[in-house]
């Protein structure tokens, strides 16, 4: 009788074994450029986070109602209102002066804001600086905050009275770094 025992031999099981060292050794220099940049894929999520809570901030009519006084001029106006929010929100909510930007943006990366310093559960810290108290200017600069990553500042975000969110580096343009290439999350060699 015939035994069909299969299986394969331990000469066989070595030989591969031997190949799958060759490819790792040929490949590991290739792996290790291919690495995510774990800065910049921070920092693009904070401008992503940036960008989708001032949104949600400059549309809520309660946060940041825009209003006209009696003769149908612009009274307040965008993320510069420094004015108590009005409606069912400003009755549980009564954040008003240069805080409020920070308080209700600290809310909307779900944290807290604890003198315009924000941490977020990723390691982020947001510093906001409010600037222009009660502009009714579109373009006015509403605030700049920086984004830093263990005390090390990666960038710094300008939001605009009307909601506009762009790069706000004045010496360093590690933000427009970032941002021209932020589907390339690859260390640059």
């Amino acid at each position: 009788m015939k035994s069909n025992k299969k299986g394969f031999t331990l000469v066989e099981i070595l030989i591969a074994m031997a190949l799958v060292a060759i490819l790792v050794a040929i490949m590991s220099p290739n792996i290790a450029r291919i690495r995510p940049d774990k800065e910049k894929a921070l920092f693009i999520k904070a401008y992503t986070r940036t960008e989708i809570a001032v949104v949600n901030m400059i549309n809520d009519t309660e946060m940041y109602p825009t209003k006209y006084d009696e003769n149908g001029q612009l009274d307040t106006f965008g993320l510069c209102s420094t004015a108590a929010p009005i409606g069912l929100l400003g009755k549980t909510e009564t954040k008003s002066g240069n805080e409020k930007f920070a308080y209700f943006f600290a809310k909307q990366l779900g944290s807290t804001n604890n003198g315009g310093t924000i941490k977020t559960n990723d390691g982020l810290t947001y510093t906001v600086e409010f600037k222009n108290a009660n502009s009714k200017q579109m373009d006015a600069e509403a605030a700049r905050i920086t984004v830093s990553l263990d005390d090390k500042a990666l960038g710094s975000i300008k939001v605009k009275n009307g909601g506009n969110v762009e790069c706000g580096d004045a010496n360093s343009n590690a933000c427009q770094t970032y941002m021209n290439d932020r589907y390339d999350l690859k260390i640059k060699d």
